[in-house]
């Protein structure tokens, strides 16, 4: 049984039909504020900073995908809203596709940023609980050096990048950390999603194996993928523009 949900500290833009973005790791809420422009007055952005990033209240529990979805479900119930558009980035698209397993009927659409469904491997897995051990010794300062140049190759995003995982706490880290590490494979219920689903990789983006997004979307037949051509992990920091009016077009799609 998950601990309680926590309610996170939140921002909202804009009205109309609400979507909440959920930011990957480890950022806070501020990671969207690029695209607020774009897509506020279109659409109610809610951005909510995750379990113990941010200015949202924390816990001693491993942060679990199932835990944050349900504080998500849970912000959700807080602001009366029966359905939400989930867009989630990396960490946040783990997030979201495991909301879309425990809350199926809360789900009115999903977007996957620089995200996938699968598990990690081994080799993968056993690097975070490295990391881990490197944070409970030298605090978030591995993450500073090892991580803005994986994300992304600019080295003005690297610069926010860095900024970013300043504000994270160790803590935080280590327990985001070890959730990824711990979370189950979502393949196997890609094909209980019965809402529009939208995948978007960067062409140069380390992190995301394109044989993975082939293979989740040969169990989302209705999904549309945008692939952003020199884009890296981090597309709202990028080519917010861009990513915005991928995002745009598409939610129009689902207010039909």
């Amino acid at each position: 049984m998950n601990p309680k949900p926590v309610l996170l500290t939140y921002e909202i833009h804009g009205d109309g039909s609400p979507v909440i973005f959920l930011h990957g790791f480890p950022f806070n809420r501020h990671l969207w504020d690029e695209l607020i422009p774009f897509i506020s007055p279109h659409a109610r952005m809610i951005l909510p900073d995750l379990r113990g990033f941010g200015e949202s209240p924390t816990s001693t529990d491993v942060f679990t995908m199932s835990l944050l979805a349900d504080d998500v479900c849970h912000l959700m119930d807080h602001l009366n809203l029966p359905q939400a558009i989930l867009v989630g980035h990396s960490m946040g698209g783990y997030i979201a596709l495991t909301f879309a397993h425990q809350y199926p009927q809360r789900l009115a659409g999903l977007a996957l940023i620089a995200s996938h469904a699968d598990p990690d491997s081994p080799a993968r897995r056993e690097s975070r609980y490295h990391t881990v051990a490197q944070i409970q010794k030298q605090g978030i300062q591995p993450l500073l050096e090892e991580m803005p140049q994986r994300l992304t190759p600019s080295p003005a995003v690297q610069e926010k990048v860095r900024l970013f995982i300043q504000s994270c706490s160790p803590q935080t880290a280590i327990q985001a950390l070890l959730g990824m590490a711990e979370r189950e494979d979502a393949n196997p219920w890609l094909r209980e999603i019965r809402v529009p689903v939208l995948v978007v990789t960067g062409s140069t983006d380390p992190l995301i194996d394109p044989t993975r997004i082939q293979t989740m979307l040969e169990s989302l037949p209705t999904a549309t993928w945008v692939e952003l051509p020199g884009v890296g992990h981090m597309p709202m920091l990028e080519v917010p523009a861009e990513l915005a009016g991928v995002l745009l077009n598409w939610i129009r799609q689902i207010q039909g």
